[in-house]
């Protein structure tokens, strides 16, 4: 199966084999494991409930690699937009399972091949692993994460008239990086009118999100796929899925000015296990808090069934073929639009993709 555009990340983000035959889940931790939960409970404050300890796997495959040569590669190259002469090649990123305020790694996690390359992205934070590996036509490619965590549930207790207090106290490097338009999240004028008659008369910044987050439950109905991504798709047809109205609420608040950032990973439990992403907004004083825009319960809480993979949008890339478009590929110009499983961009091979996603332990204190 040769792929030539972003068809690839249907299958690598939503084409999941579960192994349910080898899984082991259990309603209850064992004795070891529930002193490992109470452990993690401490030094925590009421905001954060319900440990559940994780255990997961996340797996890509390329099997029956076949290397395009002479015209054949020349043909497909200039077919995808790619250098004539370019020889098959293969790059493949993904964002590193790492601590967030909801979210701590434990030890026995793992990546196999060892990745060929790990940098920081400078714009959110994220550990970007990358992989360069060799081609040959009679092998195949598996890269594996075994990783264990334990997810929290987490609702914030907010005091908006302090935020509002403070809300000058926010830093300009967050107020700027993440009130600003960017690819996706661009800020017309019909969206900028919206905005301000949801909030003109909302004087605190937590209340006025609330309203946004309010109005984008209301209006939109949730649609997979989209027939387009961005924010401008989302405004005018009111419809998508999580990743639109994620889209939309972060851009409202980004023009009413609150600082809004996207999270992405996985509803990651066995009974509900897919691709999803969700927003936070920036305060003062509590610093960077959940909103899940197609949740009814989603505003300032975060559940513990998440796997969060990265943050924000338009993440740069290091060791981007300056050929790769999103016509072609899953990155453009050096940047990709979002990471959840992995990110790949390839030339002159023929192979068939897939990805596991697969939860083998998950237990939670009663």
């Amino acid at each position: 199966m040769s792929l030539n555009n972003r068809e690839l990340r249907l299958i690598l983000l939503f084409v999941f084999l579960f192994l349910s035959a080898c899984s082991h889940q259990s309603s209850r931790p064992d004795p070891d494991e529930e002193i490992m939960l109470q452990n993690a409970m401490k030094n925590l404050s009421s905001e954060y409930s319900n440990p559940r300890l994780v255990t997961g796997v996340l797996r890509v495959s390329i099997e029956d690699i076949s290397l395009l040569s002479g015209e054949n590669l020349e043909a497909s190259n200039l077919a995808r937009g790619v250098p004539a002469d370019q020889s098959p090649s293969l790059h493949i990123w993904s964002s590193d399972i790492r601590d967030y305020p909801t979210q701590k790694v434990l030890q026995g996690s793992s990546i196999q091949p060892h990745p060929t390359d790990l940098s920081i992205d400078s714009e959110h934070g994220n550990q970007i692993l990358y992989w360069n590996p060799a081609l040959n036509s009679d092998g195949d490619i598996t890269l594996t994460r075994n990783f264990r965590y334990i997810t929290y549930d987490y609702k914030p207790e907010v005091d908006r008239d302090m935020e509002h207090l403070n809300w000058d106290q926010i830093p300009d490097s967050i107020f700027g990086q993440y009130t600003r338009p960017e690819t996706f999240l661009e800020q017309d004028s019909a969206l900028i009118d919206t905005v301000s008659y949801l909030v003109v008369h909302i004087s605190d910044p937590v209340s006025q999100a609330e309203a946004l987050y309010n109005w984008v439950q209301k209006s939109l109905t949730y649609v997979y796929p989209p027939d387009q991504r961005g924010v401008q798709n989302a405004f005018e047809t009111r419809k998508g899925d999580c990743g639109q109205y994620s889209a939309l609420f972060m851009t409202m608040c980004r023009i009413a000015g609150i600082p809004a950032r996207q999270q992405s990973g996985f509803n990651f439990v066995s009974e509900n296990t897919g691709a999803h992403v969700w927003s936070e907004i920036y305060l003062p004083i509590k610093g960077w808090v959940p909103v899940d825009a197609t949740r009814k319960n989603g505003f300032l809480h975060l559940d513990n069934q998440r796997l969060i993979t990265s943050i924000g949008l338009n993440i740069p890339l290091k060791f981007s073929p300056g050929w790769a478009t999103y016509e072609n590929s899953e990155v453009e110009g050096g940047q990709t639009d979002f990471m959840q499983m992995y990110t790949l961009v390839s030339s002159g091979i023929d192979a068939n993709y897939s990805s596991t996603l697969q939860v083998i332990r998950s237990v939670e204190l009663p």
